[in-house]
């Protein structure tokens, strides 16, 4: 899955709308073949989980309908919006409020168990039953909990998507189809790092993961990937910020074309989701896959027919 997560403002109206469809044009000029989309709930300090059904949005469908007539696959990673709550979603966490954990819990599962039917109804390729939730990973009877109940509406395959220092926290492995990582991976703390350096950066984290994934017996999708223009990109890739001059893109342009080069030709990799494409006018500005570097980056690497790879199903 050559894939381009497409973000938006707001809930992701803009999904369904005539925006979309003009991105994904373009995005599949460059050769991408699959899209993410991440629909949104929020949650609370308390542990609600709100969110709108997915069938009674009508953009949602109407997004699924613009993906299959551009011709993609599509991967549905549900996100819960944090803003106001937390300072992030890995410090999503209730302490010892067992009440705040339960509301949290069964929230949870109905905004993913309707998303998930969302998914079943459309036929989607892949389905993540959650991202980053660091703090919550000692909840794994919740969590085991959420994977049945999204099994009984999904028949396809299943991910999580970690942090990716959080690979080894996450203790359900076992109960999905496909590692999920959100892939910023330092890889070089010089100044001025060439195409060397951050090649034998990629080498050090793609053994723990390729060993990882030889040890579960499971393929591994990036679910999220991708630089800003900044000085600091190979050592801190995950931070938002840009500054535009010329070394910082070229950074970033090399930056991706070695992720690009280095991490498809893993055997247990079935996939990568740049981060990100904001449809119409809107750049989002950090890790905007519209910039020339990327764009080139992209282009250049999926002129070339992807490798064959074995499909993953379900369990």
């Amino acid at each position: 899955m050559r894939g381009v997560v497409v973000s938006c403002p707001r809930a992701g109206q803009i999904w369904g709308t005539d925006e979309m469809s003009e991105a994904l044009t373009d995005i599949r000029s460059l050769g991408a073949n699959s899209i993410a989309i991440h629909p949104y709930a929020w949650v609370g300090k308390d542990g609600e989980v709100r969110h709108r059904p997915a069938a009674g949005t009508g953009y949602l469908d109407d997004a699924v309908r613009r993906m299959r007539d551009a011709g993609t696959r599509i991967f549905w990673k549900p996100h819960l919006g944090y803003w106001g709550s937390f300072d992030w979603r890995g410090s999503i966490d209730f302490g010892e409020n067992e009440a705040a954990w339960q509301r949290f819990f069964t929230g949870y599962r109905e905004f993913i168990v309707d998303q998930a039917t969302l998914a079943e109804r459309h036929k989607v390729e892949l389905f993540s039953v959650g991202i980053e939730y660091e703090r919550t990973m000692h909840r794994e009877s919740d969590w085991r909990a959420i994977i049945d109940a999204v099994r009984a509406a999904y028949s396809g395959p299943i991910t999580y998507a970690a942090n990716w220092d959080g690979l080894s926290r996450v203790p359900f492995w076992d109960a999905l189809d496909v590692i999920g990582v959100h892939g910023y991976f330092p890889l070089s703390s010089e100044a001025k790092p060439d195409r060397a350096a951050l090649l034998a950066g990629w080498d050090g984290h793609l053994v723990e993961l390729g060993s990882l994934a030889r040890r579960l017996g499971k393929p591994v999708v990036f679910a999220e990937i991708g630089y800003n223009r900044a000085s600091d990109a190979a050592s801190r890739p995950w931070q938002h910020g840009t500054e535009d001059t010329v070394a910082n893109r070229e950074l970033r342009g090399l930056l991706m074309e070695v992720a690009l080069e280095r991490v498809e030709l893993e055997p247990y990799v079935v996939g990568m989701f740049w981060w990100k494409w904001m449809p119409g006018r809107r750049s989002g500005r950090d890790f905007s896959l519209k910039e020339e570097e990327a764009r080139a980056a992209l282009g250049r690497h999926w002129a070339e027919p992807p490798f064959e790879r074995l499909e993953v199903t379900s369990n």
